[in-house]
């Protein structure tokens, strides 16, 4: 995935899709180094290898 892509979501709700498609994380992207992604939701902080999403859905605020 492009970095200055991934930078735009920082601060954002998003939905990240594996390869496949079949699991996913949902979260707001706090950073974005090198090629990983840390993601936040409401009981944990996660890092993603960004090389393993295969799409992400930025969620609109209301």
């Amino acid at each position: 995935m492009a970095s200055k892509l991934l930078s735009e979501c920082v601060g954002k709700r998003v939905e990240l899709y594996g390869e496949g498609g079949l699991s996913g994380y949902s979260g707001t992207v706090l950073e974005v180094e090198n090629n990983l992604i840390k993601i936040e939701d409401k009981k944990t902080v996660r890092i993603i290898n960004a090389d393993m999403i295969a799409q992400i859905k930025i969620k609109k605020d209301k």
